[in-house]
C-alpha cells in the first residue's frame, strides 16, 4: 500500500521538484528558516496531489506503456475515484498549508499550477509534440514559492534569471527522456517529438537547448556575483554539461547513451543552484 502511495504521487519525483523551493529560499535569503521547510512541505504535497490526479486522468495509456503499466490505478489495484480522493486531499492540504505562509497570492500560485498541469499541459500532450514548452512553465513555481516566502519579489532580476534557468532547463530535461521512452510514448498514442523531428533532427535541437540552458547559467552566475572560488566551480561545472552534450551530436549517437546525458546534464545544472545556494548562505554569514 504504501508503495503504490509512493509511484501514486511519483513521491521521489515530486521530492526533487520540491527542493527548488529550498535552494530559491536560501539564494533568496541567505539563510535556513523554518518557514522555508514549511514552503518546501507545501510544494511538495500539490506536486504529489497534481501528479496523482495526472495519473487519474492517464491511466489508460499508462497501461499500454511498458515503463507505467505497473501503476496503482493503470493496473488495477487502485480505483480512479480513490485517486481523485487522494488527490484532492493533498490538494486542499497544500493550499492551507500555503495559505499560512503567503495567504491568497501562494493559493492563486497553486491554483494556477493545478490548472496548467492538470486542465491544460496535460490534455495537450495528447495532441501536440511541443506540449513540453508551455508546460516548462511548471518547472517555475517552486522556487517562485521559495523566493516569495523568504521575503522577495519575482520582479527581482536575481529570480527573473533564476525562473529562465529552471524554464529553459525542463525543455531539454524532457526531449532527453523522449529519447529513452519513445517507443512506450508512441504504444501510449502520444505524439513525441521524435516522431515530429526525426532522431538526428531532435539530437540537435536537444543541443540547442542545452547550449541555451548553459547560457541562462551563465546569466544567473553573473546576476548572483558569486565568490570567485564559487565561480570557478560554476565554470567547471558548465564546462562539464557542455563537453556532455556533445555526445548529441555524433552521427551514431544510441539512444541507449541518452540516459548516460540525462544523468549527467541534470546533475550539472543542478549543480549550479546548489553552488550558489551555498555561496549565499556563506555571504549572507560573513557580512
Amino acid at each position: 500500500m504504501i508503495k503504490d502511495f509512493i509511484v501514486l504521487t511519483k513521491f521521489v519525483l515530486s521530492f526533487a521538484v520540491s527542493l527548488s523551493a529550498l535552494f530559491a529560499y536560501i539564494m533568496a535569503k541567505g539563510e535556513i528558516g523554518g518557514d522555508m521547510f514549511l514552503a518546501t512541505f507545501s510544494v511538495l504535497l500539490v506536486a504529489m496531489g497534481v501528479s496523482t490526479l495526472n495519473q487519474v486522468q492517464e491511466y489508460k495509456e499508462d497501461s499500454k506503456m511498458e515503463r507505467t503499466k505497473n501503476r496503482p490505478i493503470a493496473a488495477g489495484r487502485m480505483s480512479p475515484t480513490t485517486g481523485i480522493v487522494i488527490a484532492a486531499v493533498l490538494i486542499v492540504l497544500s493550499m492551507l498549508s500555503i495559505y499560512s505562509l503567503l495567504g491568497f497570492t501562494g493559493v492563486n500560485i497553486f491554483m494556477f499550477a493545478f490548472i496548467w498541469y492538470n486542465a491544460m499541459y496535460t490534455p495537450l500532450k495528447k495532441k501536440s509534440a511541443l506540449a513540453v514548452v508551455p508546460g516548462a512553465i511548471l518547472g517555475v513555481i517552486p522556487p517562485a514559492i521559495g523566493w516569495l516566502v523568504a521575503g522577495h519579489s519575482l520582479m527581482e532580476l536575481e529570480f527573473i534569471a533564476l525562473a529562465l534557468y529552471y524554464f529553459i532547463w525542463q525543455v531539454p530535461h524532457f526531449w532527453l527522456l523522449v529519447m529513452l521512452f519513445h517507443g512506450d510514448y508512441k504504444d501510449g498514442g502520444y505524439p513525441t517529438a521524435m516522431r515530429l523531428f526525426g532522431q538526428a533532427s531532435l539530437q540537435r535541437l536537444t543541443f540547442v537547448w542545452l547550449i541555451f540552458t548553459i547560457q541562462a547559467g551563465i546569466f544567473l552566475v553573473s546576476i548572483f556575483e558569486p565568490y570567485t572560488a564559487t565561480m570557478l566551480l560554476t565554470v567547471l561545472v558548465g564546462i562539464w554539461a557542455f563537453i556532455s552534450s556533445l555526445e548529441l551530436l555524433r552521427e551514431r549517437f544510441e539512444l541507449k547513451n541518452a540516459k548516460q546525458v540525462f544523468w549527467k546534464i541534470n546533475a550539472a545544472f543542478l549543480g549550479i543552484i546548489i553552488l550558489l545556494s551555498i555561496d549565499e548562505y556563506i555571504k549572507h554569514h560573513i557580512s
